[in-house]
């Protein structure tokens, strides 16, 4: 039988290890205590305690395997089977998570991808530069300007802001449209494309109506929230409009940074955003404002949005949190080419020089590569 291993950690677990690692199978699969599955039912789909190992004191790893079937071919569904009901379990961390051949067929996984993502911009190697439009209540004008220096500067990609939101599909065409008609000009200009992600919020028609802008204009990814609207509604959406995204962090912190409790970085923002299919997913990393508690999972993460994972494409994996254009090189040496720096804040505030400063930091990229 095919399953899905997701790997627990209980810290000074409140019942039995075995116990536990057994109640834990259950709840999740099937949410019935033994005697009240049927026979059939529980050979065929009841989660299975694969392994129950103490590894310090007051600690204790648990492997379940669920059958595959228990994920109905959903992302939305596999993140329930993973981590539903004992969410409420006390100190329960969800550590590692394998994925098997039958149910990777099924997931969507990336559309483009890293390589996609390379293919875009027309860069095979080196890390990739990345900034940020804000802040919310800047004219479309001062934003598009931001983007045009940096795609002068020869930027490889240009996300929203998170929190770049608009009440109606008017105003947001409206900023949209400007950024990507400065967007096109440094193209015909410099030759090259800088990758331009709106950010589209909300649920329903006012989410629908900011795609149909985007397919409009011919841009080819959106942002999308995806822990605010739902790792399965932010899939369905991109996918439905044949768009790569961008898988934000906000609201992930809940979960990853509990040292005791929640979902381990590499499969929240790394396994499960590949599955799902985002191009790019952002998590903090190295230096910067936000650093996640967890500094360990970087690699982790990384390896889990590249490394193979069946026929799914690796995402590519962005360090976000107030990084500065000083930075970009060290971490690009750090955590090698595949990878994308977000500069935000550091490179707004360099105001007339944005387009030198972009473009010294894009050779310094370049220099890591060549022999």
């Amino acid at each position: 039988m095919d399953l899905i291993k997701a790997a627990y950690v209980a810290t000074e677990p409140d019942r039995d290890p075995s116990t536990l690692a057994e109640n834990i199978a259950r709840e999740q699969s099937l949410e019935l205590t033994r005697e009240l599955i049927p026979p059939a039912i529980a050979e065929s789909l009841l989660g299975r305690v694969l392994s129950v190992e103490r590894l310090e004191a007051g600690r204790w790893r648990f492997e379940i395997g669920y059958p595959v079937e228990l994920a109905s071919g959903q992302i939305g569904q596999l993140l329930h089977l993973l981590y539903g009901n004992i969410s409420f379990y006390p100190r329960i961390r969800l550590e590692q998570l394998v994925l098997p051949e039958p149910l990777l067929g099924e997931l969507p996984g990336p559309r483009a991808g890293l390589p996609g993502i390379r293919a875009w911009v027309e860069v095979p190697q080196r890390a990739l530069l990345m900034t940020v439009l804000k802040p919310r209540g800047s004219s479309p004008a001062v934003l598009a300007d931001l983007a045009l220096a940096f795609a002068r500067g020869g930027g490889d990609l240009i996300k929203d802001d998170q929190n770049l939101v608009e009440r109606d599909a008017v105003a947001f065409r409206r900023r949209v449209t400007a950024c990507a008609e400065v967007l096109a000009r440094a193209a015909d200009e410099t030759g090259r494309r800088c990758l331009y992600l709106p950010h589209v919020a909300g649920s329903g028609d006012h989410l629908h109506r900011q795609l149909d802008v985007v397919v409009e204009l011919g841009l080819a990814g959106v942002v999308l929230c995806t822990w605010i609207m739902g790792l399965e509604t932010a899939a369905s959406a991109a996918r439905a409009r044949k768009l790569m995204w961008l898988a934000h962090p906000a609201m992930a912190g809940v979960l990853t940074e509990p040292a005791d409790r929640g979902i381990a970085s590499p499969v929240l923002l790394g396994t499960l955003v590949r599955a799902a299919g985002a191009d790019i997913s952002i998590f903090p990393g190295p230096g910067g404002r936000i650093r996640s508690r967890q500094f360990s999972d970087i690699e982790a993460t990384c390896r889990a949005l590249t490394r193979p994972m069946g026929s799914l494409a690796p995402t590519l994996p962005c360090f976000g949190g107030g990084k500065t254009l000083d930075q970009a090189p060290e971490i690009a040496t750090a955590q090698g080419p595949d990878c994308a720096l977000l500069v935000g804040g550091d490179l707004i505030g360099r105001g007339a020089d944005i387009r030198a400063d972009t473009a010294r930091t894009i050779d310094a990229l370049d220099a890591l590569t060549r022999p």
